[in-house]
């Protein structure tokens, strides 16, 4: 086993194309991070007086008498200046998400990067092998089929921590980079839920396990990692319809909350987003809007937790088993 996890580490250390793609998420969510913070405006102050003359000089209330003009005028900057107030709390709202710790969350947002790299890597490793007709080689090298495989899917699950490590260490550094003022940000901001993150940031390893899984059985069962890519997008097509399928049935969904909705949040790219949503807003515990009340609770993450964790066994048994009885002149 010592000899196999030398020899993958060697393999992947002359694989600069798989390096590339380990350091492309990273590098990817960050310019993001930056792009989307700096899209938010700062609104300047709201001048009373500078609007009333606007209203006038775009001819606001001709006609009217003063006694009925004033009071107009009067109504109307007090909703432009709630107006501006409303939305600069949003505004600030918006970019908490960037502040640490709550950046945390915001990078981890983007897991579905990492989750379509660790595809992209299982895929093309064990594809390749087929593609440059080195399989029956590797599997002659080595008479235990079941340690080759287990070893260079873990490479995969090692490369998805390193990948989430290396976002984890983007959040933190991020935010001093861009150096929000606190003055930017709303007065109050809640406690981050540590224990919701740690939800988070699990249910995605998890994740990144079932998608290395599917992309290994796949790549096993078509014996090219490029048809694998095209059987995600397959996969995708098939969850999106069955989910619209099972949500047009009478009283299905129905109810608050629904009774039935574990089983949507059981398909996995709905999962995923049950899990992000829900556990990343229970970390941060900040509202969409002012005054919105934020569910702290993380117990809708444990249907897509459990259920990326049974349908990843599921997969790794098929693979070692379709692995183990392959035969080798293939």
């Amino acid at each position: 086993m010592i000899g196999l996890m030398r020899a993958e580490l060697l393999r992947l250390r002359r694989r600069r194309s798989l390096q590339a793609i380990v350091l492309a998420v990273p590098l990817i969510v960050g310019v993001l991070f930056v792009l989307g913070y700096n899209s938010l405006t700062e609104q300047p102050p709201f001048d009373a007086a500078a609007y009333r003359q606007e209203l006038i000089d775009g001819g606001f209330g001709l006609g009217l008498p003063p006694e009925q003009l004033e009071p107009l005028l009067a109504e109307t900057i007090e909703a432009q200046r709630q107006q501006i107030a409303q939305q600069d709390a949003n505004d600030r709202l918006i970019r908490a998400t960037y502040a640490f710790p709550f950046s945390l969350v915001q990078v981890l947002g983007n897991g579905t990067f990492v989750l379509l790299a660790l595809i992209l890597l299982t895929a093309t490793t064990i594809g390749d092998e087929f593609g440059w007709a080195t399989i029956r080689s590797s599997l002659i090298a080595s008479s235990r089929r079941g340690s080759f495989l287990v070893v260079r899917l873990a490479a995969m699950v090692v490369a998805g921590v390193l990948i989430f490590g290396l976002l984890v260490v983007l959040g933190t550094v991020l935010p001093l980079v861009l150096s929000i003022p606190p003055s930017k940000l709303p007065a109050t901001l809640p406690d981050f839920d540590g224990g919701a993150f740690a939800v988070l940031i699990g249910g995605e390893l998890v994740a990144s396990v079932l998608v290395v899984a599917f992309a290994a059985l796949f790549t096993l069962l078509l014996r090219n990692g490029a048809l694998t890519l095209v059987s995600v997008l397959v996969w995708v097509a098939v969850e999106a319809a069955v989910l619209t399928l099972l949500i047009r049935f009478p009283n299905f969904g129905q109810g608050q909350p629904p009774p039935d909705a574990w089983l949507l949040d059981a398909f996995p790219l709905r999962g995923m987003t049950t899990l992000v949503g829900q556990a990343g807003r229970a970390a941060t515990g900040l509202p969409s809007y002012p005054g919105e009340a934020v569910a702290r609770d993380v117990g809708a993450a444990a249907v897509p937790i459990a259920s990326f964790a049974i349908l990843a066994a599921i997969l790794f048994a098929l693979a070692f088993r379709r692995f183990t009885r392959m035969d080798i002149v293939e």
